[in-house]
């Protein structure tokens, strides 16, 4: 089968339903796969756009969002959103075009070292340079993408390693064990709770995650414990919520400050 081919194959192994982004000369074999695969391509106007929205989605479902531009200008539109999504612990990987590696008629145009630029601002960032090696550098990249801290990771695939013809290969799926505390571990932090008479619950972007909304919100009823949020752990619990003290930020002597200052223990979830 042709490599663009088991590129998408790999996607859909993965659980992929969507990817956003916007075509280009260089990812046209990507695309054509995808028209021919179950998951949805969802067009944007720009290819920030596209990886604000693939960010989000991993934000909001803990599954890998997935994005897609094509080469030079097209991919350093998705910088900002590779930074916003390894800042804020969120799942995406980030698919970008190139011209031909093995010859190309087309000398410097637009080529930009997109591997090299992505490295400082996600968890993994390769260039394709083997059809045989797609179905292993999909299955790491969404390993790395969703194990802790979750983050932005990028796969750079040429356009003629994409026209390459391979044999389908694809690895098993195995879903990443999180550690869990010891409970001798568990028992001293609930005495720590327990004797704490000023105790504060902060909550940050480590907290954006499926489910947790909803722990933390029961542990607040339950306990009694007054909250505030740093700007990343914004809307995991509601803010209309009796215990919400408001968001920290870096003013100083306001009263969610003064808190902090009275309180003698703070429970970070971030």
């Amino acid at each position: 089968m042709k490599a663009s081919d088991l590129f998408v194959k790999a996607l859909e192994n993965e659980g992929v339903e969507y990817v956003f982004g916007i075509p280009g000369e260089e990812n046209l074999d990507v695309l054509e796969s995808l028209r021919k695969s179950s998951i949805k391509l969802i067009l944007t106007r720009h290819e920030q756009g596209a990886g604000f929205m693939a960010a989000t989605y991993g934000r909001l479902t803990g599954k890998v969002g997935v994005c897609m531009a094509t080469l030079g200008p097209g991919a350093t539109n998705l910088v900002t959103p590779a930074a916003y999504a390894n800042l804020g612990g969120m799942p995406m990987l980030m698919i970008t075009g190139q011209k031909p590696i093995k010859t190309s008629k087309q000398g410097l145009f637009q080529i930009v070292d997109i591997v090299q630029m992505m490295k400082p601002l996600t968890k993994y960032s390769k260039q394709v340079v083997d059809a045989k090696n797609i179905a292993s550098m999909v299955r790491k990249s969404f390993k790395v993408a969703q194990e802790e801290r979750p983050g932005a990771v990028h796969i750079e695939l040429p356009e003629d390693i994409a026209e390459e013809d391979v044999e389908m290969d694809l690895f098993e799926v195995i879903h990443n064990e999180y550690p869990l505390a010891k409970p001798s571990v568990i028992k001293e932090a609930l005495e720590m709770i327990q004797k704490a008479k000023h105790p504060l619950l902060l909550v940050g972007a480590g907290a954006n995650r499926t489910h947790i909304g909803n722990s933390l919100k029961n542990f607040v009823d339950s306990s009694g414990i007054p909250f505030f949020m740093t700007q990343m752990g914004k809307g995991v619990i509601d803010e209309s919520h009796p215990n919400y003290l408001g968001t920290a930020a870096l003013s100083s002597n306001d009263y969610i400050h003064c808190a902090i200052d009275r309180s003698d223990l703070i429970i970070n979830v971030c």
